[in-house]
């Protein structure tokens, strides 16, 4: 493993640049994340690694890395958000208890779901503690998500 890790450390600046380049140098700080996720893939990852080019296998892993995310943001847009947009919205007519009330109103499915996932409950683990399956667990969550979005803001 010591090797492994120096190996890594060797390898850096060639993820480096490879990241700043694929990153077009705009965004230093992206190219650092996507780094350090495919330094950190590789050493959890490390045993599957058997013989060959490294340098090669750990690019590849920082290349899939970029491409995994890519698929996620498509279709998203990103918004810088600064006190100017903030200011735009009116959170102070949406209180705690008002939140807590309609979640009341929602039933006991929904009240147990959302307090699952307030608490930061993953949807698998959800399933496993309450004895259902991963769909019905994410369905039922969208669904409640649906009817707390529409009692509080009054509509989709």
């Amino acid at each position: 493993m010591k090797l492994f890790k120096e190996n890594l450390k060797e390898i850096y600046p060639d993820l480096k640049r490879v990241a700043n380049n694929w990153m077009k140098y705009n965004n230093a700080d992206d190219a650092d994340d996507l780094v350090q996720k495919a330094l950190l893939r590789a050493l959890e990852n490390q045993d599957q690694f058997k013989s060959g080019n490294f340098t090669g296998w750990v690019v590849r892993i920082m290349k899939n890395i970029l491409i995994d995310e890519c698929r996620k943001s498509k279709g998203r847009k990103f918004v810088d958000i600064d006190e100017n947009t903030l200011e735009q919205y009116d959170y102070d007519n949406l209180e705690i208890f008002d939140v807590e009330k309609v979640i009341n109103k929602l039933g006991g499915k929904c009240q147990k779901l959302l307090l699952l996932v307030g608490q930061e409950y993953k949807y698998k683990e959800i399933a496993e503690k309450l004895l259902l399956p991963i769909g019905t667990v994410t369905n039922s969550i969208m669904r409640c998500r649906k009817k707390l979005y529409k009692e509080l803001y009054g509509g989709l």
